[in-house]
C-alpha cells in the first residue's frame, strides 16, 4: 500500500461508524446538546491522553505530538457546572500502527472543530468560557497536516489494525455519549 493511501484506507474503513457518531451527537444547537457533547468528548479525550501518557513516540514523528484538550475541557466542563465524569482505561497502543488509529480519531476531530466552534459561538461557549478547547482545536489548524505526515511516514503501517484501533475509539466515543445522556437525565431529575 503506498503511503498516501492509508488516510484514505482508515477514512473507507470507519466512515460509517463514524457517521453514526456524528448523527449520535447531532448538532450543538441548544446548552443540553453541548453539554452532551462535552460530557462524551471529555470521557475519550481524558482516556485517550491517559493511554498515550505510556506511550514511546516513534522516531519517525519527530518533535510532533498529538494535541492534548482534557485541561481545557476540565474547565469547560467546569464553567457549565459538570463534574468531570469518571473515564474508562483504553488498551494501550502497543505498536504503531494502533497509536496511528488512535490519532487518526483524536487528531481528526480538528476538522469537526471548525463546525463546532461556530454552533458552540451561538450558545455563548467562547475562548474563555466553556469552548476553550475547541478554540484551541481550530487555533492548531496545521496539527493534522503534521499528523498526516506522519502517518505517510510511518515505516510500517498495518491497515486492519490502524483500522480497528479507530473503531474502538469511535465506538468507545458512542458508549460515552450514551453515559452523558444518563448523567444529565440524573441531573435533570436531581
Amino acid at each position: 500500500m503506498s503511503s498516501s493511501s492509508r488516510r484514505f484506507c482508515l477514512r473507507q474503513g470507519t466512515w460509517a461508524t463514524h457517521q453514526e457518531l456524528d448523527a449520535l451527537i447531532g448538532p450543538l444547537n441548544t446548552l443540553t446538546a453541548y453539554k452532551r457533547y462535552l460530557l462524551a468528548v471529555y470521557t475519550l479525550r481524558k482516556s485517550f491522553e491517559s493511554a498515550i501518557h505510556e506511550v514511546t513516540w516513534p522516531e519517525h514523528f519527530g518533535t510532533w505530538r498529538p494535541t492534548t484538550l482534557a485541561v481545557a475541557m476540565e474547565q469547560d466542563l467546569a464553567d457549565l457546572g459538570l463534574a468531570a465524569p469518571p473515564t474508562q482505561p483504553l488498551p494501550t497502543f502497543s505498536n504503531i500502527s494502533s497509536l496511528l488509529g488512535a490519532l487518526y480519531v483524536t487528531e481528526g476531530a480538528s476538522l469537526g472543530a471548525r463546525l463546532l466552534v461556530r454552533q458552540a459561538a451561538s450558545l455563548g461557549m467562547t475562548s474563555d468560557f466553556g469552548a476553550r478547547h475547541l478554540t484551541q482545536q481550530v487555533a492548531e489548524s496545521d496539527q493534522w497536516t503534521h499528523f498526516l505526515t506522519v502517518l505517510d511516514q510511518a515505516p510500517e503501517f498495518d491497515e486492519l489494525l490502524a483500522t480497528e484501533t479507530a473503531l474502538s475509539l469511535f465506538s468507545y466515543a458512542m458508549a460515552a455519549v450514551h453515559r452523558a445522556d444518563a448523567a444529565l437525565e440524573v441531573q435533570k431529575h436531581g
